[in-house]
């Protein structure tokens, strides 16, 4: 544990504290006292930060510690002024503290009793928060689904506590590699459900689209930080001798990779694809866990969290920019453009890969993934009408950025995070992944049948079942049921 993790610790106590105080002035959204002892916890996580790097110990649990703190200030500067005038401000921010808490605690432990404390802090209080977004009918399916799914993942991660200390004699994360047999094959798979559940992948994956419904802070803090958490789990197990853990994670991963893709698809609202686009990186988050390549997964956790708090409190405007979209003439594709724009991106990582030896590394097979999607960027960037010379500087800043991701992220995030002796799944496994997620997302952009059947499947990944109807056939559609099932004319 790190000497300042007790600090850590007070400031965020603190920081719940000045979130229960009453206000001098009216002036003040109620509990934004607390984002003053927030900022003093994110100057302590960053000298953590700095203390790990020059001692090289532990610098992914570092990081992650302040990025959760970072953020959750970030989210509160936000939420100062869009909860201003909710009665639900002040538990905002008290819930919110305590879920960085228990996540903190997580990270900084270094027993399995004080992990699954601070995870359960931490799940409890999310449970709260989405509890506190109204009495809506959505509402409440979201703290059904959320209570059941989190809470089934804690106590996984509780039984496997109580495994791994009867097992060993201690609770010391330092003795999971003394199990053997039977025990630590139960470990690390109890220990793969619970990450399973935190980053909301098949098959708990109904709450994370439930919470849709949630405020726009709530959404920031789900999916910048919370979820990111299972890596951290898999990571702390992964001294674990079983090789069940990875493959159960990596499976249930790689279905949630393919299928919330395509959910993401279909739907028409921006929160809706937000969410199911959290679903997907998870999905590869815990792939990338399962084979072994934990640098990377965590290199991804700090770019998916960045970007995706950005796009959530800036969800607001994307109707607006939507609306301005839609008003303005749709030009013409330049296909010579697109094919163009393709055959850069390509020549790039081609040369990346071959000069860097890439393709030597265990987890090759996820590039795979990285390098379509700049391949499709990068047609999209050279089909698009802006100049040319934009066109050409925004396809050579992608081409750098493959470059750069290829030879030198990539082979540098196993020195992140060196974890000796994990379990690695074939990574067949891993192009079987990324063939099926192709010719999914080819087939649901046809216009064949199989088109509209994969259409209707992805459609209601996620979504709460239709109840009874609680109005007269003849009654308008949109008089009853769930808001997003609800036809809007």
């Amino acid at each position: 544990m790190s000497p300042l993790a007790p600090l850590l610790t007070a400031a965020l106590l603190a920081a719940v504290i000045a979130a229960l105080l009453p206000d001098a002035t009216r002036h003040r959204t109620p509990g934004s006292l607390a984002v003053w002892p927030g900022v003093a916890a994110a100057a302590l996580a960053t000298l953590g930060l700095a203390g790990a790097l020059a001692e090289r110990t532990d610098v992914a649990g570092a990081a992650l510690a302040l990025l959760i703190v970072a953020l959750t200030v970030v989210v509160q500067v936000y939420a100062s002024r869009n909860l201003r005038g909710d009665p639900r401000a002040r538990s905002f921010f008290a819930l919110s503290l305590l879920a960085a808490l228990g996540s903190t605690t997580a990270i900084a432990a270094d027993d399995v009793v004080l992990l699954a404390v601070g995870w359960t802090l931490s799940t409890l209080s999310v449970i709260a928060l989405i509890a506190s977004g109204g009495s809506g009918p959505q509402t409440r399916i979201a703290v059904r689904r959320s209570a059941v799914a989190l809470l089934i993942g804690d106590a996984a991660l509780w039984a496997a506590v109580v495994v791994a200390t009867a097992s060993t004699g201690s609770i010391s994360l330092a003795a999971l590699g003394s199990l053997e047999g039977t025990s630590a094959a139960l470990v690390g798979a109890l220990v793969a459900i619970a990450a399973i559940a935190r980053a909301g992948s098949f098959p708990l994956h109904g709450w994370l689209p439930a919470t849709a419904a949630t405020t726009t802070p709530v959404s920031a803090l789900l999916h910048a930080g919370f979820v990111n958490a299972g890596a951290l789990l898999l990571l702390r197990f992964s001294a674990v001798p079983s090789d069940l853990g990875p493959w159960i994670a990596g499976i249930a991963g790689a279905i949630t990779l393919v299928v919330a893709t395509l959910a993401m698809l279909t739907r028409a609202d921006v929160k809706g694809r937000l969410v199911h686009s959290t679903a997907a990186q998870m999905g590869f988050l815990l792939l990338a866990c399962a084979l072994g390549a934990y640098g990377l997964a965590f290199v991804h956790v700090i770019g998916h969290a960045l970007f995706k708090a950005s796009l959530f409190l800036g969800a607001g405007s994307a109707v607006e920019h939507a609306l301005r979209e839609r008003a303005l003439p749709r030009p013409t594709p330049s296909r010579v453009g697109g094919v163009v724009g393709t055959a850069v991106v390509l020549a790039a990582a081609a040369i990346a890969v071959a000069a860097s030896d890439a393709f030597a590394h265990p987890p090759a097979a996820l590039l795979l993934f990285a390098i379509t999607t700049a391949t499709v960027a990068g047609a999209r960037i050279g089909a698009s009408s802006a100049r040319v010379s934009t066109r050409a500087g925004l396809l050579l800043t992608l081409a750098l950025a493959v470059v750069g991701y290829v030879a030198v992220v990539f082979p540098g995030a196993e020195a992140l995070v060196p974890v000796a002796g994990a379990a690695v799944l074939p990574w067949g496994v891993t192009v079987a992944v990324f063939l099926i997620a192709a010719a999914s997302l080819l087939a649901i952009r046809s216009a064949r049948p199989l088109s509209d059947r994969i259409f209707a499947f992805a459609l209601a990944w996620g979504r709460p079942p239709l109840g009874a109807p609680t109005t007269p056939s003849w009654a308008s559609a949109s008089a009853g049921g769930p808001l997003e099932y609800r036809r809007v004319s």
